[in-house]
């Protein structure tokens, strides 16, 4: 079965625009190829930096955030607006109307979805932010973009976020458990959708940045955030840049990790990921840790930092561990 949204209708050509690092945040919210959905696009729901990045460009943008790569997040933009000139329809909605008017912050929750080569396994992407945003223009449509180019499906995910937007007066447990509950849906989602859009779910792998590489990294635990706890097969690899730590408990059941992380990184303790990586290890978890001196934190594909290629020794990881290649 054809899921309509994923063939271009006859006659559905458009020819929207590209975005550029001279654009602005409110250029990419308010673009038309983004309609209805441009909010889910940048990452400002946290009050103040709404207030810091609305006039700023891109290419402004860039510094005050890390080794953010204005280019590589605006390819990643255009990416998207081509695929919704195709006529292809990009972001799905987590939950019904019914479960938004019961409980309105689900309606910040959902998928952008990219079609892959029919039966090819699925990635799904979560970037970082805190969990008081959701970074997906730096930590989840470059990668989408990258991992799309070899033929992945590739699904990236708007978790909901702290509900005060200050991760520090939200109990940490409350937004993670959040944004676990949208990651189920999500793959749920993705599951019930799997034949129609030719998704390979057998060797799917998690990928996740900062607060992103927390979330993804309990869907591998046995605890109540796990997979097996929602009713589904572990992921076939683990991917994480810069996580955040701890996210126990983990066992000898814990899926194939590789994590990407700097040295120098000043917002999670690099230390902690060490002693992370020492235990998965003696759990006979089999682990790559790629782990640069420099880098700091947020540097996405780590486009022009020391991490740069880090995502295709990650796809060679999860190859190496995927039955479907």
């Amino acid at each position: 079965m054809t899921d309509p949204d994923l063939v271009p209708a006859t006659g559905s050509a458009r020819s929207f625009e590209h975005l550029s690092v001279g654009s602005t945040f409110a250029d990419i919210v308010n673009h038309p190829a983004f309609a209805g959905f441009g909010d889910y696009m940048v990452p400002w729901e946290s009050g103040e930096t709404a207030e810091i990045t609305r006039p700023l460009t891109v290419e402004a943008l860039a510094p005050h955030l890390g080794a953010w790569d204005p280019r590589t997040m605006v390819d990643g933009l255009n990416f998207l607006i081509d695929l919704v000139n195709q006529g292809r329809t990009i972001f799905h909605p987590l939950y019904s109307e019914g479960e938004i008017a019961a409980e309105p912050d689900k309606a910040a929750a959902g998928l952008f979805f990219v079609p892959g080569a029919p039966g090819r396994p699925l990635a799904l992407v979560a970037a970082g932010g805190g969990f008081t945003s959701v970074a997906s223009i730096q930590e989840g449509f470059p990668h989408a973009k990258a991992l799309n180019a070899l033929g992945y499906n590739v699904a990236v995910l708007k978790y909901r976020i702290s509900k005060d937007g200050n991760d520090e007066s939200d109990d940490k447990a409350v937004p993670l458990a959040r944004a676990n509950e949208d990651l189920a849906r999500a793959m749920s989602l993705l599951a019930e959708r799997a034949d129609a859009w030719d998704i390979g779910l057998d060797d799917y792998s998690v990928w996740g940045s900062s607060a992103g590489g927390r979330l993804v990294s309990s869907w591998g635990t046995d605890g109540p955030l796990g997979a097996r706890a929602h009713g589904f097969h572990p992921p076939a690899v683990i991917i994480t840049a810069y996580p955040g730590t701890p996210f126990g408990p983990y066992s000898a059941s814990f899926p194939p990790y590789f994590v990407t992380a700097a040295a120098d990184d000043e917002l999670i303790s690099v230390t902690a990921l060490d002693h992370v990586v020492d235990d998965l290890r003696s759990q006979g978890v089999d682990v790559e840790y790629r782990r640069t001196d420099a880098g700091g934190h947020g540097y996405g594909l780590g486009t022009g930092t020391p991490a740069d290629g880090w995502l295709g020794h990650a796809v060679a990881f999860w190859r190496s561990h995927s039955t479907a290649g």
